[in-house]
């Protein structure tokens, strides 16, 4: 996906293995955007040593040393972000999980539960796993989101590499911010207002996804592409359509009217509209 940036300021840092970037849009003072887009990497540095499982003193890492029975208060953060995948979880009927890598039977009861009021994660069997990736940037957008409201800004496009965006208010003079996706014969573009748009597939990484129920590599899809209201919506959204068939994913699509799908099924093939609530262009 690409997004334009002329005219606009553009900031850059590394975090969880990837680049995110903050276009601003709406602001007069370069000074005050960059101390507002500081703020946010400063948040999201903070956010990565709670959620990354290889950060050995993470919330993550600390639920993964877990023995069964037993449990461990995490940050408020991690704990949105756990209960946001096990929402999706459900949802998706276990398309989407973010203890695939656990030991152990791959159907049957949860292997983690919630406890709202302490803010606390319980595993319930040996060898407990989680996995954060395919969630944890786009619940990072959302937060950093949150923050630059704080800073009264509204215009800007918040981006992690070129996999997940989350577009607040359009710039001005626009109807949204535009993103493209597809292959160079096949480009669309969508423009999205508080709104996220999110991408995943086999071209970069080769076959990291893997379907929960049986850990076997995703075939399906080759690329698949989800936008939602938020941005941790949305990646884990286009992580679970991988794994599911077309009709799945439609059916998906229509419990939600806010959900928009569209899927590759070779690299020489034609994208797949599954549900299109953005008016996608080529």
């Amino acid at each position: 996906m690409e997004h334009p940036e002329q005219g606009r300021q553009r900031f850059a840092h590394e975090a969880m293995a990837t680049t995110f970037t903050v276009v601003i849009a709406d602001s007069d003072g370069g000074a005050y955007a960059r101390q507002a887009a500081m703020a946010l990497f400063a948040e999201l540095d903070q956010m990565e040593g709670y959620l990354s499982r290889y950060e050995e003193a993470s919330d993550v890492a600390r639920i993964n040393g877990l023995r069964a029975g037993q449990s461990t208060v995490v940050q408020p953060e991690t704990f949105e972000c756990l209960e946001l995948a096990v929402d999706v979880q459900r949802a998706m009927g276990g398309a989407f999980d973010v203890a695939y890598g656990s030991a152990g039977p791959r159907t049957g009861r949860g292997r983690f539960e919630l406890d709202a009021s302490a803010h606390a994660v319980r595993v319930l069997a040996e060898g407990v796993r989680i996995d954060l990736g395919g969630i944890a940037k786009g619940f990072a957008l959302d937060r950093m989101a949150e923050l630059l409201g704080d800073w009264g800004l509204k215009s800007a496009l918040l981006c992690a590499s070129t996999s997940t965006m989350l577009a607040l208010e359009a710039p001005p003079g626009e109807s949204g911010w535009t993103v493209s996706f597809g292959l160079d014969r096949g480009v669309r573009h969508v423009r999205l207002l508080n709104h996220a748009f999110s991408a995943s597939g086999r071209s970069v990484k080769g076959d990291h996804i893997v379907r929960p129920a049986s850990g076997r590599p995703a075939t399906e899809w080759v690329r698949c592409w989800s936008a939602a209201p938020t941005a941790g919506l949305a990646d884990a959204l286009s992580t679970a359509f991988m794994v599911m068939s077309e009709r799945e994913i439609r059916d998906c699509c229509s419990r939600d009217p806010r959900v928009s799908a569209w899927c590759l099924r070779d690299e020489g093939g034609e994208i797949v509209t599954i549900a299109d609530r953005l008016g996608a262009k080529a």
